[in-house]
């Protein structure tokens, strides 16, 4: 079992959070950081059931962000966002007893993938809440409702060009303006393979005026990290660039072969 650690903490601690008002319109937050422990304990047993697991990772984000160096809008909102008050002490605690892991450079996303498709392979289920994850050919169980969804390698490149077309506003990158979800469905609907709904990709972003540079810096903003696409020994992302050179002059009008 992989488990998305943000985004399980941050349930948690923002659900246990209180407000006190004292005297005189004073309002303070509380939170009894036991309590999580207890919350957190129960969830990870509860998924350890649900999913049938023998075993768990508890996967964080490393407190950098290589897609951050990559565009400066990428989730640049989410500075003025406040954590839960216990939150890091959840965190801290929950990396001193539990089996735990982060990439340098990587958010959490990225980790899941690269352990779900390299060293757990066919034999791990992500729990997450994320719509993202469906980009990682794997089992996945959703926080949200606690349902399970098997994606296929041909659904999970779907997904991800789907990502590149629509953009994702809570992440703070655009996409391909003007495609929402329908009409992304309509551009690789019928499309079996990579190769195929990435040339359908380039050829909706040259025909709205973009450049095939502009396409794949989307990607790289949606991509999460599969096996092969991290380097270990350098701690850096391999960013996407599918053939790149093979489509670097790509046109609406001209196809390359």
């Amino acid at each position: 079992m992989l488990v998305d650690g943000d985004l399980l903490a941050y349930k948690i601690t923002s659900a246990l959070e209180e407000t006190i008002q004292w005297e005189d319109d004073v309002w303070t937050l509380h939170c009894d950081l036991d309590k999580c422990k207890q919350f957190w304990k129960q969830s990870i047993a509860y998924y350890m059931k649900h999913t049938n697991s023998a075993n768990a990772v508890i996967v964080f984000s490393d407190v950098s962000n290589f897609r951050k160096e990559l565009d400066l809008e990428y989730k640049s909102f989410r500075k003025a966002i406040r954590k839960p008050i216990t939150y890091k002490p959840l965190r801290y605690w929950i990396e001193k007893t539990h089996r735990t892991l982060s990439y340098p450079f990587l958010e959490g996303d990225d980790t899941l993938g690269l352990l779900a498709t390299g060293k757990y392979k066919d034999n791990c289920v992500i729990v997450s809440g994320d719509k993202d994850m469906r980009t990682i050919p794997t089992w996945h169980c959703f926080i949200i409702d606690d349902s399970f969804e098997f994606v296929d390698s041909h659904k999970a490149d779907y997904n991800f060009c789907t990502q590149v077309l629509t953009g994702d506003k809570s992440d703070g990158y655009i996409g391909c303006k003007g495609v929402g979800s329908v009409k992304a469905s309509r551009i690789l609907d019928g499309k079996k393979k990579l190769p195929e709904m990435w040339e359908a990709v380039l050829q909706e972003y040259t025909r709205n005026g973009y450049s095939v540079d502009d396409a794949y810096h989307q990607s790289r903003l949606a991509r999460i990290l599969r096996e092969g696409e991290y380097d270990y020994k350098k701690q850096e992302p391999k960013l996407w660039s599918y053939k790149y050179e093979h489509y670097r002059n790509f046109t609406e009008d001209r196809k390359v072969s």
